[in-house]
């Protein structure tokens, strides 16, 4: 388990954003998916791995959220995904939304469970796939006003 890329969240710290400062330890797990709870020794803050990430406060388990990216990536469109799964498409449109605003954090995901490898560029064809799609239908709209 490497902790290297975490750093104090608390900003009065002195470690606070400094990665590999080896002081950040797993204090406990918590909730459904056994989200770590990370603690500083140098401050005594406790925090979650998940804080400023685009997963924080996400209610789907791990394995969901694989399932969502795989299946668009295979080239299932929001809908079918939405329904192979049992979900709503705005929570398959939010988690397409989450890999738009937090690209790297999102490939790290997908690649530590390997569901790409290490070429984005599958990933970053689908973010533009639909970002286009979006656009077009944003276009659309305005013409029809």
């Amino acid at each position: 388990m490497n902790l290297d890329n975490f750093s104090c969240q608390n900003p009065s710290c002195p470690d606070h954003n400094k990665t590999g400062a080896a002081n950040i330890n797993l204090y406990t797990r918590y909730g459904r998916k056994q989200v770590r709870l990370l603690i500083c020794k140098t401050c005594g803050r406790t925090f979650s791995e998940l804080k400023g990430t685009p997963f924080w406060d996400s209610r789907l388990d791990w394995d969901t959220i694989e399932k969502i990216y795989r299946s668009l990536l295979k080239g299932s469109g929001i809908r079918a995904t939405a329904r192979e799964f049992n979900l709503s498409k705005n929570t398959v449109k939010r988690y397409l939304r989450l890999a738009n605003k937090d690209y790297q954090t999102v490939l790290n995901f997908l690649q530590e469970r390997g569901v790409v490898s290490n070429g984005d560029s599958q990933l970053r064809e689908l973010l533009n796939q639909f970002s286009s799609r979006r656009q077009a239908s944003d276009r659309a709209g305005m013409a029809a006003v």
